[in-house]
């Protein structure tokens, strides 16, 4: 995408909290400035009749090439059905109780998947679990089959749980080229399905007792009342609609989205947390649903120690650095001249 972009769990884990209320004073809008016209020689105008021969040919490349996609996408579906028909198949369940969850045949596949999956493994909190193990399948498809490009669908499938009625969760991410000549894609739109909770069993709140002021009879009152309170799960950041042009919600914590950057105007932000949600979309259409039995295993998940190597490695150089700056410091204060101080003693040296 075309915007920089904090790093994926961050945008997303940084989905809680209230909007900041201490907003600056709106300031009425500037007249834009109207820029001069460059004149270019007149070469320039046949070296650009050249770019747009070379831009129509990038084009019939690009439309042989989805065309190409497409054929082996279709020669693909059938060993992803296999797949879901093995897990899915009841017969092969290792107790009764398996049989009632999403993948009979591999209890909580899709759980685990998702929990080794680097784009999604933060979002995933413990409440959250039980629910994705009635998960029976993710799939992918085009919003548009003559132009890829516009976009893409996700799907998650579930059997009948005492969580929500949902048969299905979808989220759709509508893109749209920003320029031809980057090749860069900005994602405008992202539609989530409503999920239709039980009652009692919405994962993505809890319940908090009220504070009661005061005390005495009100007290006794309201004592044991209880009200429910927004929280952390992937089923409240993953499933969120959005779009460009669109106010940040209220849920997200903009302090968190922020963190490193110069204040921005919600829109802005609104188009930095697309642009990262996109990136986890297409990790999951990538990654996830072709070779979801290693996200199973953990074969495909990256090998964990080379990071903290890595992590072990900066750390010795910043300590270094570190030592290094205190040494130059202490040099420093060796080298100052004593400071004057008050007047000496009777027959000091």
């Amino acid at each position: 995408c075309s915007r920089r972009s904090l790093p994926s769990q961050q945008i997303l884990c940084a989905a809680m909290g209230k909007k900041k209320t201490d907003e600056k004073a709106e300031e009425p809008p500037k007249a834009e400035e109207e820029k001069p016209e460059i004149e270019f020689p007149p070469v320039v105008k046949e070296l650009q009749e050249i770019d747009d021969k070379y831009l129509a040919l990038e084009r019939e490349y690009e439309k042989e090439l989805q065309e190409l996609q497409k054929q082996y996408t279709k020669k693909q579906e059938p060993l992803l059905l296999e797949r879901t028909k093995m897990l899915t198949d009841q017969s092969a369940a290792e107790s009764d109780s398996a049989k009632t969850l999403g993948t009979p045949a591999l209890k909580g596949f899709w759980l685990q998947a998702l929990k080794h999956l680097p784009a999604t493994e933060d979002q995933i909190e413990e409440w959250d679990e039980d629910v994705l193990e009635y998960c029976s399948d993710i799939t992918k498809s085009f919003l548009d089959e003559s132009n890829l490009s516009k976009g893409f669908k996700l799907e998650f499938h579930f059997v009948e749980n005492p969580f929500f009625t949902n048969t299905m969760l979808s989220k759709e991410y509508h893109t749209e080229e920003s320029s031809p000549y980057t090749g860069e894609i900005d994602c405008t739109e992202i539609k989530a399905s409503e999920i239709d909770w039980k009652a009692g069993k919405n994962v993505t709140v809890e319940s908090v007792k009220k504070k009661v002021k005061g005390g005495g009879a009100k007290k006794a009152k309201q004592k044991g009342k209880e009200k429910e309170e927004p929280r952390e799960s992937f089923f409240r950041n993953f499933f969120r609609s959005l779009k460009k042009g669109d106010p940040l919600p209220d849920d997200i914590n903009m302090e968190e989205m922020q963190m490193g950057y110069d204040e921005e105007e919600d829109e802005d932000m609104v188009d930095m947390f697309m642009e990262n949600d996109h990136e986890i979309g297409q990790s999951v259409r990538d990654q996830l649903i072709p070779f979801a039995v290693r996200w199973y295993t953990g074969e495909a998940a990256p090998d964990m120690d080379d990071f903290d190597e890595d992590e072990e490695e900066d750390d010795d150089e910043d300590d270094e650095e570190e030592d290094d700056d205190d040494d130059d410091d202490d040099d420093d204060e060796d080298d100052a001249p004593a400071k004057k101080g008050g007047a000496k003693k009777k027959g000091g040296a």
